[in-house]
């Protein structure tokens, strides 16, 4: 956006012609108790709070504030419909998943499991996506939901990081001393990993948009802390959805030359910085591991998944694949693939939903961050306008940020959930609540696209009729 202009300061607010008869629109007015409800269940959850203390495991708070966060999500909608846009598709197709799990559950080949997984993750995580919908229906509670979502990264790859130093949290893992979680949650390495390079595509692309110093040092803190994690926690997977990560960034560069340059500087010192076992656990991807043979064994996982799969193409039933492979091969291990995992849990018409809804994700997000993109575009104009009163143009800055801070949080989600379906090349993750956060934000998102077209209408009727009526007298915005 242009920057501020020699203008007349006409008051404290913005102004319009006095022949405007309409109001700047705002968005959906937001309760902060429910608000901060839901952000205290959302931080609760990824910090992993129940296996912190007892006493909090023993009241069930993770549980008790889910739970009244959607009651109040649900009293909200009830009266104030939800802004979905083009995310339609998105609900579609995530009644649809719903729907194949739900028939598999009774032909289950471990129905117990089926079961449990089916309540106590899919449903449960499930309420996330509905919750940020409901809730996050503004650039101003985007910009804090974020915040939450990754002080809570933070605060795990940061004591982590504390354990990493000291040395508590490292010890010897497939041949390599491998960084591992703090909590439950995250004790296993490919899992504190996972998490950490979630948040890397929110400081890659929110870094810009967000312009308060103390926030990009907290930006930077999260990056070293979240590398950290991912480097030494040594998961191949991990490295692996990190290199696709870059090439996402790359893809979404406007300086593609200079991010060149960047990548090849940075690349170099970090190799020469890194401890060797590291650089060689990196190397084994396509080569000999210095202990055992993971490679071997998962091999002998897809060959077994496949076998399954063809013998059973309508599926196996959710979360069944360990007991039915036991009983067939008498090899207990899961799938260690998404897409393996989904087929032969869901069967192929589960397999065709799951890729239908993250598709319909990634169109939604592309949607969405094109249409703020082009308001931005309409939105740039009017600050040439040196006559325009400079609180009016104060509100169009500031509509300007919103709209930016929206686009790169689009392309950020975007990129995590790519990494998510890179990483899912090696692990099992159907049942995780990553693409419940991406369903979430995708529909958020698409309701933001129509609430901030509203105001950017309101901002082009405005210059209009300034252009018409400059010189007569103004009244209160």
């Amino acid at each position: 956006m242009v920057g501020d202009q020699s203008r007349t300061e006409v008051g404290a607010k913005g102004f319009v012609p006095n022949s405007w008869s309409g109001r700047m629109p705002s968005y959906p007015p937001t309760n902060y108790v429910f608000f901060l409800t839901f952000l205290a269940f959302v931080v609760f959850r990824y910090v992993d709070g129940s296996h912190r203390m007892d006493i909090l495991a023993t009241i069930r708070l993770e549980f008790l504030l889910g739970g009244a966060a959607v009651g109040m999500s649900i009293f909200k909608i009830s009266g104030q419909p939800l802004e979905v846009g083009r995310a339609k598709n998105i609900i579609i197709f995530i009644a649809l998943l719903f729907l194949a799990m739900i028939l598999q559950l009774p032909m289950a080949g471990d129905p117990a499991e089926a079961q449990r997984v089916f309540q106590d993750r899919v449903f449960k995580f499930a309420l996330l996506a509905f919750l940020i919908a409901a809730l996050v229906e503004s650039p101003r509670t985007l910009r804090i939901f974020i915040g939450a979502f990754l002080f809570s990264i933070f605060y795990i790859t940061l004591e982590t990081t504390q354990g990493l130093i000291n040395g508590s949290l490292v010890w010897q893992n497939q041949g390599i001393m491998r960084l591992h979680g703090a909590t439950p949650m995250y004790g296993h390495p490919n899992s504190l990993s996972g998490v950490a390079l979630g948040s890397l595509p929110f400081v890659i692309f929110l870094f810009i948009p967000i312009r308060k110093l103390i926030l990009r040092l907290g930006l930077l803190a999260i990056a070293f802390t979240s590398l950290a994690c991912v480097i030494y926690a040594g998961s191949r997977t991990a490295y692996v959805g990190l290199i696709s990560l870059s090439l996402w960034w790359f893809f979404q560069s406007q300086r593609k030359t200079l991010f060149l340059v960047f990548a090849v500087v940075i690349g170099v010192i970090s190799f020469s910085l890194l401890p060797e076992q590291y650089i060689e656990r990196f190397q084994s991807i396509g080569g000999k591991e210095a202990e055992g043979d993971s490679k071997g064994t998962r091999i002998i996982i897809l060959q077994d998944a496949m076998t399954i799969l063809g013998e059973n193409p309508l599926g196996i039933g959710v979360a069944s694949f360990p007991a039915v492979r036991t009983a067939r091969f008498g090899r207990e291990q899961d799938t260690h693939n998404l897409y393996l995992e989904v087929a032969t849990n869901l069967g192929l018409q589960g397999f065709v939903v799951f890729i239908g809804l993250v598709f319909s994700m990634m169109v939604s997000f592309r949607h969405s961050a094109l249409a703020f993109r082009i308001q931005r575009k309409r939105l740039a104009s009017y600050a040439r306008c040196k006559e325009m009163p400079l609180g009016v143009f104060k509100q169009i800055q500031k509509h300007d940020r919103d709209l930016l801070f929206c686009y790169s949080t689009a392309q950020a989600t975007a990129g995590f959930i790519l990494s998510r379906l890179v990483l899912g090349l090696f692990g099992m993750d159907l049942y995780e609540i990553y693409w419940w956060f991406g369903s979430g934000l995708a529909i958020s998102l698409a309701g933001l696209v129509i609430t901030t077209n509203r105001k950017t209408k309101f901002f082009e009727s405005l210059f209009y009729q300034f252009n018409r009526n400059t010189g007569r007298s103004m009244v209160e915005l």
